[in-house]
């Protein structure tokens, strides 16, 4: 009995063992936590190569053993392993994977996790640019990552930013960092639709950023573009649309009280009866709208993402208006197992109205025309003709300067690159990619002889500018890979070779009517088309390792070869080292119930500038005058080399109570040597300025992000991420020959900003305003050498637009379907000098000023702080401390609530995703700033001119609502 009971066992056993071996077929679906399917999930059987990926609705369906296991992957959620025991279906909930160390980030020629970095890099995820109204998705880094600085110079559309990653290292040439775009290079990234980036990565240290050599020396922007997964269709639509306005006007005379002050001045006539109010007639309301669809997919051993794109938005200062159509591919297929080929392109077309802002009235400005223009006069006079400002020799009002011309640019960009992967080995492969970068301009500007002073002074003005701008680049890369044991081994080395040809033609006429407005033929004034090229060579290398994932290395290096260089001085040459240790792999640690991880790393690393010193520095250079001759422009300077900045980090990171925490703090050193400084040469010697290498800069400062999720329920949770920069900029020094440089030129009066050894660039330097002299109610300012007498020597540093810090801090609530995102951006201990104001309150002509000059002295013995009006005269408004100004803001960044369907409405309108959303952009800021906006900068704000506000077009205040599709 026994043996008939053991031989069944056996026969039992030997049928189970049979069934589990036999393949069956599996089916399911992946959701989220929410219920939402998930789209792209990899379901692989472990321990093969065989697997699938889930459909749009999270439908799966594959082939495997009865025994086997099945594990389950998705970017951004926890991956999961789940046995099959013979059961034909399995439903999955993925969980979102807290833990950030896991997060791949995008690094020079290659990838990494975030837990094995040693260089100082943040990332930026497609989630914090979505539902936002920008037109240039470098915006969306403002506020979100340490150690970067973002200011938006205009509120214009299209207006460009400047970004600036740990402080500024140059004076005359490009503090712009390096934009990579799926392994393009571009000195821009404004071009690209928003929607279309998956990520984006800042290489903030040297030693991150020198594997990109001379084009890292001002840090290195990566960006990725979305991708398919191999899988069914993807279908998605994502379109918003909404309105802005300004978020404040200023205060400005009204009609009885403008005339009284032109009565004190000595004019008789004020331009006529009407009561305008020029902010109301030229701040409006502008709108934004966008819409985009996308298609994704896989074919066998291949995946594809097409999008194509419309981008509309008109200004709140008409016709400012922006019309960008964008499209995006990116797609790779595997031709054998050991040959795979890459493709991606941008192609973008865009036509845009400008207004000009960035100065007075009289020259053109139309902010300023807003607030100055008196509103004694209407827009047009009786002949259709528009007004001009009384007692003012023809000045325009602000709707002339706006509508008075035709004033287009026409822009198309197109980055493409096309590459080939050859896998020798498991182990070890070779790339090769042809890129190119094409952007080409062109500019129309037309104002006729009847609507304008301008116009009829000129009889009809056209002028048209072309420019065309190629840059092709071949990289070719070879990667080896090895892990063995506790040890993990890559090298990588590469040559590249690079070149661009720029070109402008300039065309300008006038004179189109006589001076009886008959139609005759124009006037072609003389231009000299321009076309510059330059061209680079680099090597580049790069070993890492890690033992035990405890103790990790990594070495760049790029010799870097450039035309814009005499011989001796072509190549720079750029190292760097970086080393991490994981105290929390240590025995010691692992019993540790708080610490989840702890790394401590450090880097140091060289990178170099060549950029914004022109082509031909280094030559004796030619130039053609008005009567064709050519003369001497500059003499060659054969000793013109690199500019070279070297940076040393010490980081800390640091995960918490089950990955609840995240900590990151950062200490950098930053010098640069051999400044290339615009350096104006004696006068003896006939030349203007040169380029040459003299000075240095320092800059030093501290960056700490902070993670937490305060609240994590099924239902509701609650994160806050802050992060908080401080960065100290001097410079050390300008050489022998050169004690100051000079910038931001204020018109008719003394610049406003001075660079010199010991100060930060953006330093103010002007007289310092006392006060109001009671007696003769004339600006007092003080007399620093004692003699008695106002003369250049009492001016003195005035103020900073240097921050003490900048900070984000973001909040995201979920209940439910529901979600609310509140992000707030800060900059705290800028200033800035506020030029604005020397028109608003100068009262030295006839235009329109602040309501602040109604505490304007008037007699003897009054205590004020504002001067007397004295027409034709500046010594009330000079450059000085009267106009520097708190800048320090914080800003409710963006507000969005939205809500997602969950599955069970998705499956009955056959959709994937159904999210609604509402948005507010600017909402609220807090400011002491008198102006209109306390960000917006009339020059760059990553170089010495920074920090000065003249009339420029302030930030608007956007609400919009839109909606996320997916099929």
């Amino acid at each position: 009995m026994n043996k008939k009971i053991t031989l069944l066992a056996a026969l039992l056993f030997s049928f189970m063992s049979y069934a589990m071996g036999q393949e069956i077929t599996i089916t399911g679906q992946v959701k989220d936590q929410q219920g939402l399917p998930l789209p792209g999930v990899s379901v692989r059987v472990k321990g093969t190569n065989l697997g699938a990926s889930t459909e749009a609705n999270g439908a799966y369906k594959l082939k495997a053993k009865a025994d086997a296991i099945l594990t389950f992957s998705f970017i951004g959620f926890k991956t999961i392993e789940e046995p099959i025991n013979n059961r034909t279906t399995l439903n999955i909930t993925l969980a979102e994977d807290d833990n950030k160390l896991n997060e791949v980030v995008v690094v020079g020629y290659g990838t990494t996790t975030k837990k094995d970095l040693t260089t100082a890099v943040v990332s930026v995820s497609s989630k914090d640019l979505e539902n936002q109204p920008i037109t240039n998705p470098l915006q969306a880094i403002q506020g979100r990552a340490a150690g970067v600085q973002v200011t938006s110079q205009s509120g214009k559309p299209g207006a460009g930013i400047s970004i600036s990653i740990r402080g500024n290292t140059s004076v005359s040439v490009s503090n712009s960092p390096l934009y990579v775009i799926d392994g393009v290079t571009s000195r821009d990234a404004s071009f690209v639709n928003a929607n279309d980036i998956e990520s984006m990565t800042i290489l903030k240290d040297a030693s991150a950023a020198a594997i990109y050599g001379s084009s890292g020396a001002n840090g290195v922007v990566l960006i990725t573009t979305k991708k398919g997964s191999a899988n069914k269709l993807q279908v998605g639509f994502n379109a918003f649309t909404g309105f802005s306005n300004f978020w404040q006007s200023q205060d400005v005379l009204n009609r009885d009280q403008y005339i009284a002050l032109m009565t004190e001045m000595g004019y008789t006539t004020f331009g006529g009866n009407s009561n305008t109010d020029w902010q109301k007639e030229t701040f409006g309301t502008g709108s934004q709208n966008q819409y985009q669809v996308s298609l994704s997919g896989g074919v066998k051993g291949g995946q594809y993402y097409f999008s194509t794109g419309y981008q509309q938005d008109k200004g709140v200062v008409a016709p400012a208006r922006l019309d960008r159509y964008t499209a995006n591919f990116n797609g790779s297929q595997n031709l054998t197992p050991w040959l795979k080929l890459t493709g991606n392109a941008i192609l973008t077309s865009s036509k845009s109205i400008d207004v000009g802002d960035n100065s007075s009235v009289s020259r053109g400005g139309v902010i300023l025309g807003a607030l100055t223009t008196p509103s004694t006069i209407g827009i047009f006079e009786p002949n259709g003709q528009y007004t001009t400002i009384p007692n003012a020799g023809g000045w325009d009002n602000p709707l002339a300067l706006a509508f008075g011309s035709d004033n287009k640019t026409r822009n198309f960009r197109f980055i493409g690159a096309f590459g080939a992967q050859v896998n020798f080995t498991k182990d070890l492969f070779f790339k090769s990619t042809i890129s190119t970068n094409v952007n080409k301009n062109n500019y129309r500007y037309y104002t006729d002889n009847f609507l304008t002073t301008y116009g009829r002074q000129e009889r009809g003005v056209l002028r048209k500018n072309i420019t065309d701008d190629n840059v092709w680049l071949n990289e070719n890369i070879l990667n080896y890979t090895k892990n063995a044991g506790k040890n993990a081994f890559t090298a990588t080395a590469g040559y590249t070779i690079q070149a661009s040809d720029w070109k402008y033609n300039p065309n300008e006429s006038n004179r189109f009517f006589d001076t009886s407005g008959n139609p005759i033929a124009p006037s072609v004034l003389l231009t000299v088309p321009q076309r510059t090229q330059w061209s680079k060579r680099s090597y580049l290398a790069r070993l890492t390792y890690a033992y035990d994932n405890k103790y990790l290395f990594s070495s760049n290096f790029r010799a870097d070869g450039s035309s814009r260089f005499p011989t001796e001085n072509k190549f720079g040459y750029f190292p760097s080292f970086s080393a991490g240790w994981r105290i929390s792999g240590e025995n010691f640690m692992k019993d540790s119930k708080t610490i989840d991880d702890l790394k401590l790393r450090g880097s140091w690393g060289k990178v170099g500038n060549d950029e914004g010193i022109g082509e031909y520095s280094y030559l004796k250079l030619y130039g053609i005058n008005g009567q064709g001759e050519y003369n001497l422009q500059s003499p060659a300077n054969s000793g013109l080399k690199w500019e070279e900045t070297t940076q040393t980090n010490i980081g800390l990171d640091l995960t918490m109570f089950n990955n609840r925490l995240t900590f990151t703090a950062d200490a950098y050193l930053k010098k640069t040597n051999d400044l290339l400084v615009a350096v104006q040469l004696p006068p003896s010697a006939g030349f203007g300025a040169q380029a040459y290498n003299v000075g240095s800069m320092e800059n030093k400062g501290l960056e700490f992000v902070l993670s937490t999720k305060n609240v994590d329920r099924e239902k509701f949770k609650w994160t806050t991420d802050l992060n908080l920069s401080i960065n100290r900029n001097k410079v050390t020094s300008l050489g022998n020959d050169t004690k100051s440089l000079d910038f931001a030129g204020i018109y008719e009066r003394d610049a406003a900003v001075r660079v010199v050894a010991g100060k930060p660039l953006g330093s103010f330097y002007g007289y310092v305003f006392t006060g109001v002299d009671p007696a003769t109610g004339a600006a007092q300012y003080a007399d620093l050498n004692n003699n008695g007498v106002r003369d250049a020597e009492d001016r003195t540093f005035i103020g900073s637009a240097q921050p003490k810090f900048i900070y984000g801090v973001t909040n995201s609530l979920t209940y439910g379907n529901w979600n609310l995102n509140l992000f707030f951006q800060g900059v705290q201990g800028s200033q800035l000098f506020n030029a604005t104001r020397i028109d608003l309150e100068g009262m030295f002509d006839s235009k329109n000023q602040s309501a602040a000059v109604l505490d304007r002295w008037t007699t003897p013995g009054q205590i004020t702080d504002i001067p007397k009006a004295s027409r034709a005269g500046t010594d009330n408004s000079l450059t000085s401390s009267r106009f520097v100004e708190n800048a320090s803001y914080l800003r409710l960044k963006t507000a969005t609530i939205s809500y997602s369907f969950a599955s069970a409405a998705l499956q009955k309108l056959k959709m994937s995703k159904l999210t609604l959303f509402a948005s507010g952009y600017n909402l609220l800021t807090f400011t002491k700033y008198s102006g209109l906006d306390p960000e917006v900068n009339v020059n760059g704000a990553n170089g010495p001119s920074m920090g000065v506000d003249y009339g420029t077009y302030p930030q608007s205040r956007s609400l919009l609502f839109g909606v996320n599709v997916g099929f």
